[in-house]
């Protein structure tokens, strides 16, 4: 029989566990939602890398794990045990949507001036939906993509930074870029020199300039939201979502780009005053696209196997065979001529 003093002292040791595994186990769901935060921009890397094709990393990836971060999201509300973590959630996701728009626009004015820093978001699309050219539909994927990826990353800084400072947030989007530019992306993409570095890496502090401040005061930051709505981040997403709609029309293709689409069984375009609708193309190593010039002068492709001309009123086939990088086409110096064509590195078309 045990005595009044080893009652208590068990009891004691039996709450004392018990706290240590609920704090265990709340830890081990914050770092499981910061995991889940950098999980969106898996496809890109593991394309770049060869280990398999984009979309079919999005949607055993990404997919899923935005639904798990969204669910998270709506459990940690009902638990007190969790509101740390709920707050946390909220304010990331919110601060990722608010810094990835900051992002796009500290790229407007580089945009006017002729940089094509766009064209990655849109061969994201194209990458997603396995599809041999672009067109409305692979526009609104690779944008939810690119914000997607923004959330997760603005989830996983305050998950793990919340209350710190918000200077560690520049640091944090310095890092997202560095870990592009180390990696096949940047070949892929052609990242290259000292101008489009200096414009990749300032986008990426404008992001955290502006998620710092929300993640370093997030009780102030949740409160605010809330002062405007229950569920202003449901619908500043949903807002963005709408206006990515109007903007890309997925449930009209323009004329243009169906004719484009109609020139050969295969990849096809056709070239209107010196610019390829559609305006990507995706073919395998190797592979060959078929453009036909609608213009009443020829263009030399000088990227192509061969440098074929596209002599007016005709179809030519362009070959490439670079396998594994984004060819920027060009058929005059003219910032928006020409094209672009993927050439796959992991294979086929599917």
């Amino acid at each position: 029989m045990r005595s009044p003093e080893e009652g208590r002292t068990s009891g004691v040791q039996t709450k004392g566990s018990a706290l240590a595994s609920s704090v265990a186990g709340r830890r081990g769901v914050r770092g499981l939602c910061a995991l889940l935060g950098l999980l969106p921009v898996v496809p890109l890397l593991a394309w770049a890398y060869g280990l398999g094709s984009f979309r079919l990393w999005f949607w055993f990836v990404t997919v899923p794990a935005l639904a798990l971060l969204t669910t998270a999201g709506v459990a940690t509300a009902r638990w007190p045990a969790y509101r740390g973590l709920h707050t946390a959630l909220v304010v990331g996701a919110f601060g990722g949507l608010a810094g990835t728009l900051a992002y796009d626009l500290f790229r407007i004015p580089f945009l006017l001036a002729g940089y094509r820093l766009l064209a990655p978001i849109d061969s994201y699309g194209v990458l997603i939906a396995g599809a041999e050219s672009s067109g409305p539909w692979t526009g609104l994927l690779g944008w939810l993509f690119h914000f997607g990826n923004g959330i997760g990353f603005g989830i996983t800084y305050a998950v793990i930074a919340a209350g710190r400072r918000w200077q560690w947030a520049l640091l944090w989007g310095l890092a997202i870029e560095t870990l592009a530019v180390a990696s096949p992306v940047a070949g892929l993409y052609a990242l290259r020199g000292p101008g489009l570095l200096a414009i990749a890496y300032g986008g990426h502090l404008a992001y955290g300039a502006v998620l710092g401040p929300l993640v370093a005061h997030p009780e102030r930051t949740m409160r605010q939201l809330r002062e405007v709505s229950a569920h202003t981040v449901g619908y500043s997403m949903l807002t963005v979502l709408v206006v990515l709609v109007a903007w890309q029309h997925p449930f009209r293709t323009p004329a243009p780009v169906r004719a484009g689409e109609q020139v050969d069984g295969g990849p096809s375009a056709i070239v209107r005053e010196g610019r390829f609708y559609p305006e990507w193309l995706r073919v395998p190593g190797d592979g060959c696209v078929s453009l036909r010039n609608e213009d009443a002068v020829g263009y030399v492709l000088a990227d192509a196997v061969g440098a074929p001309t596209l002599e007016p009123g005709r179809i030519t086939r362009a070959c490439f065979a670079t396998s594994g990088e984004v060819m920027r086409v060009r058929t005059s110096p003219a910032p928006y001529s020409g094209g672009f064509v993927i050439v796959d590195k992991v294979g086929g078309l599917r």
